[in-house]
């Protein structure tokens, strides 16, 4: 697998390197950029989406981007496009990013979205990132630069004000808290409270999920469960995408049970599907109560703790089928978010 990975790579880097990229037509391609917020405060994550459209036969692209690398931190790049992308190449304030199918397969055709760029805001000021120049190669392995200019601007404020909950003062989780609230991944109670040791629900924790990878829901259909009436209309959106996407699963008799508590393993196995953890069957863990631990989950939690994405409670035990709290579920998804990051980030 090593080794496919990594001469795929080279022929991307051969590609977008020697092949003679031909100019732009009057039928090229054209790009859009696309802020999820348009105004931060300093500590606060800003995405951008770049989109394209008139694409034909596209099997791989690299984008050059110019930004204020003064005020903005780049976390991370990726591309939902089946294929692979390679890591951020980060000068100064120049960004190049490169993404490539695999396989004698078409490339895309008409538009998409080639991939999202996620910042942290640094410094106060306007926040400028601006796409410069784009190539793609077509599945023939023909290169174009077709034009490509478009800029977007964030405005970005001083520290946003300290988000206070009144039972959160000396919580263990109130850093984390505080920072999945201005993510816009969890709210507090009308009351002033997180209620941070209440349980979570499957139908939330999903929610929750979707919202922290900041896919859109709003036109998502209904999830297709055999217990759909009972999912929350809120809630029906976010069910149905992280479905689609292989994030949850339903039970046996094809429910989801929305309103159902999520277990520790449930969570954990969750996270690990959307890390696309590879998952040794054989593996097991060390915790004391192992023998609780359902033989589904126990892979993929071990996985899990390899990675420090997840961690045991008191005594050596995992409590695997104790209900996660909202506390517990703010800190794991934290945890996924930055791993994500890490592996796509600078």
């Amino acid at each position: 697998m090593k080794l496919r990975w990594l001469s795929a790579a080279i022929t991307l880097l051969l590609c977008f390197s020697l092949f003679p990229a031909a100019a732009g037509a009057a039928s090229s391609p054209a790009f859009t950029m696309s802020l999820s917020k348009e105004k931060q405060a300093v500590g606060q994550m800003v995405t951008v989406t770049v989109d394209g459209a008139g694409l034909t036969d596209m099997y791989a692209f690299e984008l050059t981007f110019g930004f204020d690398s003064k005020r903005l931190k780049l976390l991370g790049a990726k591309s939902e496009i089946k294929g692979f992308s390679i890591k951020p190449i980060i000068e100064n304030n120049k960004i190049v990013f490169a993404h490539t199918k695999t396989g004698a397969v078409a490339g895309e055709n008409g538009k998409l979205t080639l991939c999202t760029l996620t910042f942290e805001a640094l410094a106060e000021g306007q926040a400028s990132i601006e796409l410069t120049g784009a190539k793609l190669v077509d599945s023939k392995l023909k290169a174009t630069q077709p034009a490509a200019a478009f800029r977007v601007t964030s405005s970005v404020s001083g520290h946003a004000d300290s988000i206070h909950f009144s039972d959160m003062v000396n919580h263990w989780a109130r850093t984390n808290v505080e920072r999945a609230v201005e993510l816009g991944i969890v709210n507090g109670y009308g009351d002033g409270t997180f209620m941070p040791g209440r349980s979570i629900t499957r139908a939330e924790f999903t929610a929750m999920l979707v919202r922290a990878l900041e896919i859109p829901a709003a036109d998502s259909e209904t999830a297709a469960f055999s217990d759909t009436a009972d999912i929350p209309s809120w809630a029906r959106a976010y069910a149905r995408i992280a479905a689609d996407r292989g994030f949850i699963k339903g039970y046996e008799d094809g429910s989801f049970r929305a309103n159902q508590p999520v277990t520790r393993a449930e969570m954990t196995v969750i996270l690990t599907r959307v890390l696309g953890l590879t998952i040794d069957l054989n593996d097991r863990t060390a915790f004391a109560d192992r023998d609780q631990i359902p033989a589904w989950a126990e892979p993929s939690i071990a996985a899990a703790v390899e990675i420090a994405l997840v961690q045991g409670q008191g005594g050596n035990r995992f409590a695997p089928n104790a209900s996660a709290t909202r506390a517990e579920a703010v800190t794991l998804m934290l945890n996924m978010l930055d791993k994500k990051a890490a592996e796509t980030g600078s």
